[in-house]
């Protein structure tokens, strides 16, 4: 049985219930924000040192490919995180560039990419990496991680096929980019907010 027509269903409720909790506690953009919830195409300051990152760097979910408990706040390189959905062809292309990313950077880089339905299957979601042969953290996003991306980032990031890939570096500042950017792109990001 195809399920598709209702996870989509689901994602478009929980996305308006998401972005209109949002609306309602992301304030009027006089924090530095876009209005919009989130630091789209700007840095976001989330504070030296990481005291005050956004609760979705420092929420926990479980690397779907390898059983372990992970934040992105955690690791001391640069995160490149892309939510997605397993049925999205646009975040399959993307998925693409971030394996050339990967390729060029090696472990200068850490890619995670988590699907913004609670509810999907994490050995689903690990066949999906596998079957495209992308050996990177792949995960299922727990729905306050979900949430807090949407007061940062904006409410794109719970529709897979608009989805930002954002660059975070070591220190927790961010930088949103738009869904289809190149290897190159995201690299010359890294480079130039990361140093």
């Amino acid at each position: 049985m195809d399920d598709r027509p209702t996870r989509r269903g689901a994602l478009a409720a929980t996305g308006a219930a998401v972005a209109a909790l949002a609306g309602c506690v992301s304030g009027d953009g006089s924090d530095g924000s876009n209005g919009n919830g989130g630091a789209s195409n700007g840095t976001n300051s989330a504070g030296g040192g990481g005291t005050d990152r956004p609760a979705w760097q420092t929420t926990s979910f479980e690397d779907a490919r390898t059983g372990e408990t992970l934040t992105v706040a955690e690791f001391d390189e640069p995160v490149v995180l892309h939510t997605f959905a397993t049925w999205c062809s646009v975040c399959h292309s993307q998925q693409q560039s971030l394996d050339t990313l990967k390729k060029r950077r090696g472990d200068d880089v850490t890619l995670v990419d988590l699907t913004i339905d609670e509810n999907d299957d994490p050995d689903e979601v690990a066949a999906h990496a596998e079957s495209n042969g992308f050996d990177w953290r792949f995960g299922v996003a727990p729905a306050e991680m979900t949430s807090s991306l949407v007061d940062d980032i904006g409410d794109r990031v719970v529709f897979a096929p608009q989805s930002p890939v954002v660059v975070v570096c070591p220190d927790g500042t961010t930088e949103a980019l738009g869904k289809g950017v190149s290897a190159d792109t995201v690299a010359s990001t890294i480079d130039n907010n990361c140093t």
